[in-house]
């Protein structure tokens, strides 16, 4: 069998190609006892109109939810909706089957926020991107 040299391909993947990475990295965990199927899901908060101010999107599989992104419009910072926000992702992530959530943050986004909300940072990328920092955080799901 004979390769190309390796060449950088800007851009997102051709979908055929990002599939055959997919499907061998999934086929690789099941060799290994570990079936990945992530299930995703968006929680929005909307106007009355449909216009979205805020939302979650993240995934959950093994057990774990992981938050992709968390997102509140400026004008309603500081009010609470992210605290709301993160509470409905954690509820739904429980009501998966999820026993505990992880996320990352920069230093100049909102490692305070997740702290306040129970979150643990179990990890620090320093200097990432120059002069910042990336958290790594957790927290323990309890069934109400």
């Amino acid at each position: 069998m004979k390769f190309k040299e390796f060449q950088v391909e800007e851009g997102e993947p051709a979908p055929e190609d990002f599939a055959v990475i997919d499907k061998g990295l999934r086929d690789h965990h099941k060799s290994k006892g570990k079936v990945r199927n992530p299930q995703k899901f968006s929680i929005f908060l909307r106007t009355e109109d449909g216009e979205v101010f805020g939302g979650v999107i993240g995934s959950t599989f093994w057990g774990r939810m992981y938050v992709n992104s968390i997102w509140v419009h400026e004008s309603l910072r500081g009010q609470g909706w992210g605290r709301k926000l993160m509470e409905a992702a954690e509820a739904e992530a429980i009501r998966r089957g999820c026993t505990a959530v992880h996320t990352d943050t920069f230093s100049w986004q909102s490692p305070d926020f997740y702290q306040s909300l129970g979150y643990e940072v179990f990890g620090v990328l320093e200097d990432y991107p120059p002069g910042n920092k990336k958290y790594y955080v957790t927290k323990k799901l309890v069934c109400k």
